[in-house]
């Protein structure tokens, strides 16, 4: 009896198809052979490759939900959890989103399947907006506040991608953390 092939083995072939070769070139057939099922049983799953493409990056999009997108007052602990998020996705996940975003000004569509992680960013960016407003981070633009934190995790990301000896450390988020806030805490916060 053939083994029954789950939704998460098929969104995990996705992603590995997608990084390995492009959203373009990424076939249902390729990704149907990636997670040992047939066309059949991925059309009937999901559709088509935009529908598998964005059930995989909302789930990885659930996962970040999961450990704590919120606003709790404690700025140094919300910043570390999307610190090590983004450091996690990055590493695990970095050469496969460098392939979507080479990608995004030729395939309309992905526009579509970036949709959450557009929502998280705009929910990261509210959460220093606030702390912002409360006084506890310097004001500047959200955005800007936003990808002052996760920017560098994608260069490096690129970086490590592209020449992997050209690093020569080893990424600390508490550490990243610390430096980011030594450059926005508002002073006399206390």
């Amino acid at each position: 009896m053939a083994r029954i092939i789950s939704d998460e083995e098929i969104l995990d072939a996705a992603l590995d198809v997608v990084t390995q070769y492009g959203y373009t070139a990424a076939t249902t057939r390729r990704i149907s052979a990636a997670a040992g099922i047939n066309d059949v049983t991925l059309f009937r799953r999901f559709g088509n490759k935009k529908t598998v493409l964005r059930a995989a990056i909302e789930r990885e999009a659930t996962n970040f939900i999961a450990v704590g997108s919120e606003y709790t007052g404690d700025v140094e602990a919300d910043l570390l959890r999307i610190v090590t998020f983004y450091s996690n996705l990055v590493q695990h996940r970095g050469r496969m989103l460098t392939m979507i975003l080479a990608e995004l000004p030729r395939q309309p569509e992905l526009l579509e399947v970036m949709q959450m992680p557009a929502a998280i960013i705009t929910k990261i960016s509210a959460i220093l907006e606030r702390y912002q407003d409360d006084g506890v981070l310097i004001k500047e633009p959200p955005m800007h506040a936003f990808v002052s934190l996760v920017g560098p995790l994608f260069m490096k990301g690129m970086i490590g991608y592209i020449q992997p000896n050209l690093l020569g450390f080893h990424f600390d988020p508490a550490e990243h953390v610390q430096r980011y806030l030594q450059g926005r805490v508002v002073e006399n916060h206390g």
